[in-house]
């Protein structure tokens, strides 16, 4: 669907932030055809409009034909990767991000994280840019213990595990941000992204995306567990706002959690949420055949004062991110 995030994208771009630091600068961007990157690079358009000239360099597998001030490469950023023009800005948002690609594809999931970051790393130093951003994860954070997690919580995680890649990958990713910032002087932000969630293009099997396709397809919801677990949620517009945020503001050397206020609601309730809208119901299966590659952490709330002392908030609620992405599925569904 054209234009997915339109109205969201304004509404970012209007944000009080120096968006003068962007001004006739050039932005790379890896996973730029992704949720979050579509919607980056969305908002850099509309402030382009505004007069902002940004140039962006959007990296990622997926080939798609460049644009006026968007240059899109088909590239694997497990590679090295040479350029002709130099990026004042890099943003590393490319990773493997949902259960069904932690469990057939465990070692690409390392690869892509750790290879991917040092290859942009290495583009960052060589081109003196003028700052790295490193979309990492809650994920880094395991098992939580029961109260929001803030940036210097350690976390409890098993990392004896193939899933566990994933986690970790994005740990070690963080550690070679904070080792470029030492040795060579890059400067390195970090957003750590709660479990982010949206009209996508591209298939997803995180619990909320597949919570939404059975209610889009007029099917009951499927929840494969006791549905008690209480995790923080971003919807993907204030993930970018987030991430614009960071970017211009944040510390350098510095991580910010990223996530929507929390409503008390389990993983459960979103799923009846969810289900209300297409007037269907919530059915538990605990066969634990189909469960592989998914997180067993059942309290992962992030605390994300920090992130607010930037002056970020949250645009949405969980519950009207959950709507409007329920209602761009039933629109793109209308319309094939």
């Amino acid at each position: 669907m054209k234009d997915a995030y339109r109205t969201e994208s304004r509404r970012i771009a209007a944000l009080d932030l120096p968006w003068e630091k962007l001004r006739g600068k050039c932005i790379l961007i890896s996973g730029g055809t992704g949720l979050i990157g579509r919607c980056l690079i969305d908002v850099a358009r509309c402030r382009n409009e505004m007069g902002d000239g940004i140039r962006i360099v959007s990296v990622s597998r997926r080939p798609r034909p460049n644009e006026e001030g968007i240059t899109y490469r088909s590239h694997d950023i497990t590679r090295p990767l040479e350029l002709d023009v130099r990026p004042d800005f890099v943003v590393h948002l490319a990773s493997n991000t949902h259960p069904k690609q932690y469990s057939e594809d465990p070692v690409g999931t390392i690869a892509t994280n750790i290879f991917g970051c040092y290859h942009l790393l290495e583009v960052a130093r060589k081109y003196h840019s003028e700052r790295f951003l490193l979309a990492s994860s809650v994920e880094i954070y395991g098992q939580g213990d029961g109260t929001p997690m803030a940036e210097d919580f350690c976390g409890k995680l098993d990392c004896n595990t193939a899933r566990a890649g994933y986690n970790e990958s994005k740990r070690l990713s963080e550690s070679l941000c904070q080792s470029y910032r030492m040795q060579h002087g890059v400067d390195c932000v970090i957003a750590r992204l709660s479990r982010c969630f949206g009209y996508d293009e591209k298939a997803d099997t995180k619990a909320l995306a597949q919570f939404l396709a059975k209610a889009v397809a007029g099917e009951d919801i499927v929840l494969r567990s006791e549905g008690k677990q209480v995790f923080s949620y971003c919807y993907v517009a204030d993930a970018v706002a987030a991430l614009y945020t960071v970017l211009l503001k944040g510390a350098s050397g510095e991580a910010y959690n990223v996530a929507e206020e929390d409503e008390g609601l389990t993983l459960g309730d979103y799923a009846r949420l969810i289900a209300s809208f297409a007037g269907k119901e919530v059915v538990i299966d605990l066969d634990p055949a189909k469960n592989r590659g998914v997180s067993t952490a059942d309290y992962a709330v992030l605390n994300f004062e920090k992130l607010k002392s930037l002056g970020y908030r949250p645009l949405y609620t969980v519950s009207e991110g959950l709507r409007e992405t329920y209602l761009k599925y039933r629109k793109d569904a209308s319309e094939k």
